[in-house]
Formats: C-alpha cells, structure tokens, sequence
C-alpha cells in the first residue's frame, strides 16, 4: 500500500548517490504543498542503510532513507491525511474555545491554521482522487 505525504512547509532534502565510491549529493526542494508518495517497497544497502524510491507530485523519483522521511515526519514537515483530520478537529475545538472566551486573538490565530491545514487536506484528497481515477482506467 502506497502512503501519502503532503509537505507542511519548504524544505531541503539532501540525496545520496548510490554509485561504489561515490560520494556526491545533490539537494531537492520540497515545497509546501508537495505530495509525496512512498511505496512499501524497501531497499537495503550495508553503506546507507533502509531507502524508498518516493514520488513527488506524480511527476518525479527520489530515493529517500526512511530514517530522513521518519525525521520529516516527526518534525511535522511532512503529514498525512490522517494527521490532517486530527489536526482540523482539534483546531476546530480551539476555536470553539476562542470564542467562549471571547479571546480575539487566539481565535484568529487558530482560524489561520484551519484555513491552512483545510487547504492541505483539500489538496491532498484531490490528488488521491485524482491518483483512483488514474489508476482506475489504466
């Protein structure tokens, strides 16, 4: 089964060569925004350890070791739709509390980061939609 990332923010990540004796990397750019599919498919190499070949946007492939994606992960650049639903209850009960309180400003604070994290789920579910569909008439 194939897991599905969406970048939270832009970040860098550094890929490694896979070549005997090389030891050049070249840096990708993930921007907010960009999906990341991750196959369950693994490789192992005794020099760089657990790596997947990882999808960007549907467009291009990168090997990433899934100790850097578990760091991503963790540090919440990288989500799930999962994390996404959470994330939207839990802001949606924040504001709720907002405004009991009548606090302002938290209110907007937390009203930003729903309209933030709405637009990453809409994102993200348009493009499994989009991925079913694919797949589907193939």
């Amino acid at each position: 089964m194939i897991q599905y990332f969406i970048a939270k923010e832009t970040f860098t990540h550094q890929t490694d060569c896979f070549f005997p004796g090389s030891i050049h990397a070249t840096t990708l750019t993930i921007n907010k925004m960009d999906i990341i599919e991750v196959p369950n498919e693994q490789s192992f190499t005794f020099n760089n350890s657990w790596y997947v070949l990882a999808t960007i946007n549907n467009q291009g492939h990168f090997y990433i070791a899934l100790e850097d994606l578990d760091h991503y992960f963790y540090q919440g650049k990288l989500v799930t739709d999962f994390d996404l639903e959470l994330n939207l209850n839990y802001l949606q009960f924040q504001i709720d509390l907002a405004l009991e309180k009548r606090d302002e400003e938290l209110f907007l604070n937390h009203t930003k980061k729903l309209i933030e994290s709405s637009d990453l789920k809409v994102k993200l579910k348009n493009y499994l939609n989009n991925s079913v569909m694919n797949h589907y008439y193939q």
